[in-house]
């Protein structure tokens, strides 16, 4: 009886390089996307806490108006910051 087959199958090394590319890959993926949600958290937290210390926020009543306006211009500072050099900045300054 004759016959004939044919594998098609990746070699063994190859195959193990590939993977290592798809690791590398996720983990640069994972890394955007936490720093994309870190961006995200500062940003709310940042809105949140001018919502409250501006006038008529809840916690505006409890900060001496001298603190409110520093705090107010650092808020301001950050957000800005965000939109511009905060794009492309790394995770940890985040």
């Amino acid at each position: 009886m004759k016959f004939q087959s044919s594998s098609y199958a990746l070699a063994p090394n190859v195959r193990r390089d590939f993977k290592d590319i798809e690791d590398k890959l996720r983990g640069e993926d994972f890394d955007i996307l936490e720093k994309k949600r870190l961006k995200n958290d500062l940003e709310a937290y940042s809105y949140e806490m001018k919502s409250d210390i501006d006038a008529y926020g809840k916690l505006e009543k409890y900060i001496e108006e001298a603190v409110r306006t520093q705090l107010m211009t650092d808020i301001n500072q950050t957000v800005d910051w965000l939109y511009d050099d905060g794009d492309d900045a790394a995770a940890e300054e985040y």
